[in-house]
């Protein structure tokens, strides 16, 4: 079982995860844009250059504890150095960045999600709504930046051939309003679409089945042509991938389990089908 929390070293050049520093980077521009100052300006307030301001905001510069420490000052107190630390110090956005290019390089993804839908399968408004009501500390304009970048995911999963996705869902799903019922109906006909052009499976466990085997929480294998299969197990504020085989056949026969007890294919599209005539009226 590896759990991933890396914490970066203070350097100079880039040895930790490029992701990393192009997420810290563009909230640093953003946030010296928005203050009105050109990159001579804040280089000059926090003791540093022109090109090592822009080599940060381009992600090509890892910021030394003291750098990073007089722009947060500068330009947002506590703000940029709050992100660091969800970088950095957790791991969770380096977790979430790693689980997403795993699902890209799959060949399939067998997942079981309980509250929402999955992340790489989300409309735009629907994971704005997930994500203002999830982290209502957040500002607005990151909020939207965040869901753009997810809703692009979306897009991309959607235009693929790979991976082939089967999606087992607890039924309640189709109860919840986030955000509104026309936001729901909107990601419920994206599923459907999905589904009708057969991208991807999805079926329903029945809320109130007495043997409902998803009582442990949401995870997903990832199957790969070229590495062996590993389970993600998924927490608000962290994840665990599992390489362990006897693990991952433990959870695979979890998978089918959920299968066994839930609806056909056929029979949860007509389900969606009939939720989103039931929201339009």
């Amino acid at each position: 079982m590896v759990r991933h929390d890396r914490r970066m070293p203070p350097g100079n050049k880039t040895k930790m995860d490029k992701r990393v520093l192009i997420a810290y980077g563009k909230e640093v521009r953003r946030l010296r844009e928005e203050a009105g100052m050109t990159q001579t300006t804040l280089a000059r307030k926090v003791r540093s250059s022109k090109t090592g301001i822009s080599d940060l905001e381009r992600g090509m510069l890892s910021p030394s504890s003291q750098v990073r420490e007089e722009i947060d000052s500068v330009l947002a107190p506590g703000k940029l150095k709050h992100l660091w630390k969800e970088l950095t110090g957790s791991g969770g956005e380096v977790w979430k960045f790693e689980i997403a290019e795993m699902i890209d390089h799959a060949s399939a993804v067998y997942e079981y999600e309980i509250m929402v839908f999955p992340a790489y399968l989300q409309t735009q408004e629907y994971a704005e709504a997930l994500i203002r009501f999830a982290a209502p500390w957040l500002p607005l304009e990151e909020v939207e930046q965040r869901a753009k970048e997810r809703a692009e995911r979306a897009k991309k999963v959607a235009g693929s051939a790979t991976p082939r996705i089967w999606l087992v869902l607890d039924d309640t799903i189709l109860q919840r309003r986030y955000g509104s019922p026309d936001i729901v109906r909107g990601q419920l006909q994206h599923v459907i679409d999905l589904v009708e052009r057969d991208r991807i499976s999805v079926q329903l466990v029945p809320a109130d089945e007495p043997r409902h085997p998803g009582n442990s929480g949401a995870f997903k294998l990832i199957t790969s042509d070229d590495l062996p299969e590993v389970l993600v197990a998924e927490s608000i504020r962290e994840g665990q991938v599992i390489t362990n085989t006897v693990e991952v056949a433990r959870y695979r026969m979890a998978f089918t389990s959920l299968q066994g007890v839930a609806t056909s294919p056929e029979q949860a599209l007509t389900v969606l089908r009939n939720e989103v005539k039931r929201l339009e009226q």
